[in-house]
């Protein structure tokens, strides 16, 4: 590693924060706001989109804020977890002719690396991500993830204020890297109408199982009496927030429910469920592996999983991508040897152990040799203290076993392996006379 003798300005590293500075300081080159993520619908939706597909006065601010709130859902943010946890569970190393490089291989164990990994996944979400790296007091890769809220990638500028339309140009600063499209909105974008129509009808669920899931406590009081009206209103509010019906004596009250209280509200689930699977299949490209349906199956499941695994396979690879073409210069400028080596993963992905012994149990009937050493770790076996001395006492067996079968003798009178061999060169005649030799002269006696 050559170490840099330059440290970068504050001029080149893009600062970021909020409007209470210290005094005397001035306002960082990003000012953030707290986002609006409450209160959308569909039409908000469809502005947000509008305004961010305009040609030359875009602006993503309101429809980032509503992928912000989007996040918040259950089951998307968990379907988003489990496709992010695909690209960090094979570690990356930087190999230069076949040998790992340990000087960038410690800077790609370390945490900012992971978070990284994740960050340029969720490009493909986002549309685009724009980070900046730097090195720390003790000669370490970090990295910020500038908010994309004050980047227009259209016009490649940095934006001060989220909701400018100029701003510093980006090849000002140094060590950037962006990933993604220019006019591109990411996934969110195709699954904001899921999550907006699912949280409707969770809404209308919830007003629904408030209004028939709760008993109704109905209140009468003399129709003059304006003093017990009151007393009534204000026992119903200390009681409890169901349903009440308050009137006089002398006036009649029907409740009319609904015909059919249990299949509305499998309607409402039928239909959350729907929008799930739909963001599932969006996500991980399937919705076996993460919920199970009474008409799933194995192999079903099994077909699936392969999906779910091509997808993963495709943002590892698109992770290297970025590595191999896109960092390079990066990892230079901050005093680190890239030449003639590239990222690729340590080792591949683990199969089922199962699967895996079965493999190994077929290559050793093949009579191809193990490294015992591999199987041990592949296996997470403990390798015993003795192994040398057991595994000589092994081949001792087998040495003595093979010495003794070559030095048996053949009784005198059997026949001897080659005439056993040969067997199948006598006459087909014969044969067939020892085969019928046992069959009656005359036919058994039959009715016919």
């Amino acid at each position: 590693m050559k170490k840099k003798n330059k440290t970068l300005s504050k001029e080149k590293h893009i600062s970021q924060g909020g409007m209470r500075v210290p005094h005397g300081q001035k306002l960082p080159d990003v000012v953030l706001q707290m986002p609006e993520i409450f209160m959308f619908d569909m039409n908000a939706y469809m502005g947000a989109v509008t305004q961010a597909k305009s040609i030359d006065y875009s602006c993503r601010t309101r429809l980032f804020d509503m992928y912000e709130s989007a996040q918040l859902d259950l089951h998307l943010s968990g379907v988003l977890a489990k496709r992010l946890r695909g690209v960090t569970r094979l570690p990356i190393e930087f190999q230069r002719n076949g040998k790992p490089d340990d000087t960038i291989n410690a800077q790609l164990r370390s945490p900012w690396f992971k978070n990284l990994c994740k960050d340029l996944i969720m490009s493909e979400f986002w549309g685009f991500t724009l980070v900046q790296f730097y090195l720390d007091e003790d000669g370490n890769i970090r990295y910020d993830l500038i908010d994309r809220k004050h980047y227009d990638p259209v016009r490649r500028v940095l934006l001060k204020y989220q909701n400018d339309q100029d701003g510093l140009p980006i090849d000002d600063f140094e060590n950037i890297l962006f990933v993604g499209t220019e006019r591109g909105l990411g996934i969110f974008s195709e699954l904001l109408p899921a999550v907006l129509y699912k949280r409707g009808d969770m809404a209308d669920w919830a007003q629904f199982c408030n209004i028939f899931g709760m008993p109704i406590r109905e209140y009468t009081y003399d129709a003059g009496d304006e003093t017990a009206r009151k007393r009534l209103i204000a026992d119903a509010r200390r009681q409890g927030a169901n349903a009440v019906y308050i009137h006089p004596k002398d006036s009649d009250l029907t409740l009319i429910e609904a015909g059919n209280k249990t299949g509305s509200s499998e309607l409402y689930k039928s239909f959350a469920d729907y929008w799930d699977s739909k963001i599932s299949i969006r996500v991980l490209g399937n919705t076996l592996t993460t919920d199970a349906k009474e008409t799933g199956t194995q192999a079903l499941g099994s077909v699936h999983k392969e999906e779910e695994d091509d997808m993963n396979a495709d943002d590892r690879d698109f992770i290297l991508d970025v590595l191999n073409f896109d960092m390079r210069n990066i990892f230079a400028d901050l005093g680190f040897n890239i030449e003639g080596g590239e990222f690729v993963y340590a080792k591949k992905e683990k199969m089922d152990p199962k699967q895996q012994l079965e493999i190994v149990q077929g290559l050793k009937n093949m009579g191809l040799p193990m490294d015992d050493d591999w199987l041990y770790e592949t296996f997470s076996v403990e390798k015993p203290k003795d192994y040398d001395q057991q595994k000589a006492e092994a081949e001792a067996r087998k040495d003595a076993l093979r010495q003794s079968l070559q030095n048996a003798t053949v009784p005198e009178g059997s026949p001897s392996d080659k005439d056993r061999l040969n067997t199948d060169k006598k006459p087909f005649k014969n044969i067939l006379n020892r085969f019928f030799g046992l069959a009656p002269d005359h036919g058994a006696d039959t009715d016919f």
